[in-house]
């Protein structure tokens, strides 16, 4: 499972600030989503599960394929009968920070129907207070269409959520259409933006740096009420990548490994998140 939260930047490095970065992303490579919801709401026992893809093969029998996903099915796996009873399931993600971002926002789901058939819908949801069912509220339909009888066919589908830029606790949820044929297989969930927000990067001036570019220990000037001990540091790369992380320490941390460039160090103290730009020499 790969999930990032990472650092953008506001037009800052010259020929990408309209660029779509990633800023969270699952995969279910390692079938691993404990950190998700679901939530069986018909109540019989059948929801979300992590799992290799189904394959028709040219008997008609369904095998397993080799795309490792996050599946919801209407049929039993081992005779491939329907049901009988009218699926409601929902897969809600973990909560996503987007108090750091601005601008355009997509969530990304690359999906497929399980086999072929007439498009399905997709319900989005999305909740900014916790998990329970009553604190959603719809905000998009995909449409999941598929031509090929035998071969996977995951492909993206994407819906604005810029309205949501700068929330703090975001859950977005998927449910199922009541009717769906066979299953829904999603490969990969991503969020994407395009800036940071312009408030954090401005921050709230707690803490600045000692030297500005450097050249191997980025030294901090605190605030004298805050609490040492308390500091995170995170420091990324212009692509958002985390590159080192520490505790804070009054000897500075250590950048001489780092290559030369620009950088993004982000530092978090309470429920406060401060941002500053250095170079690395």
């Amino acid at each position: 499972m790969k999930k990032k939260l990472l650092v953008l930047v506001f037009m800052l490095i010259s020929g990408i600030a309209s660029a779509q970065f990633a800023i969270w992303e699952d995969d279910f490579d390692d079938a691993e989503a404990s950190d998700w919801t679901f939530l069986d709401a018909d109540g019989d026992a059948i929801n979300w599960i992590t799992r290799t893809n189904i394959q028709i093969d040219g008997n008609g029998v369904v095998t397993d394929g080799t795309f490792k996903v996050l599946g919801t099915y209407n049929i039993d796996m081992a005779s491939g009968a329907p049901l009988g009873v009218e699926q409601k399931n929902w897969a809600i993600m973990p909560a996503v920070d987007l108090s750091y971002y601005a601008g355009n926002m997509q969530l990304i789901l690359n999906a497929q129907k399980a086999i072929y058939d007439g498009p399905d819908n997709l319900y989005v949801y999305v909740s900014t207070t916790d998990t329970d069912l009553k604190s959603f509220t719809q905000i998009g339909v995909l449409e999941l269409t598929r031509v090929s009888t035998l071969d996977a066919e995951f492909k993206d589908y994407t819906l604005d959520i810029s309205q949501f830029a700068g929330k703090t606790q975001v859950y977005f949820a998927f449910l199922n259409a009541p009717n769906f044929v066979v299953g829904y297989e999603i490969d990969k969930v991503s969020i994407t933006a395009t800036s940071l927000g312009l408030k954090d990067l401005q921050g709230k001036k707690e803490i600045a740096l000692k030297q500005n570019p450097v050249e191997n220990d980025l030294q901090l000037e605190l605030n004298s009420t805050l609490n040492e001990e308390e500091i995170a540091l995170k420091i990324y790369n212009t692509a958002g990548v985390l590159v080192k992380e520490s505790k804070y320490n009054k000897t500075g941390i250590t950048v001489g490994n780092l290559s030369g460039g620009v950088y993004f160090l982000v530092i978090e103290y309470g429920d406060a998140v401060e941002k500053i730009k250095f170079i690395k020499k």
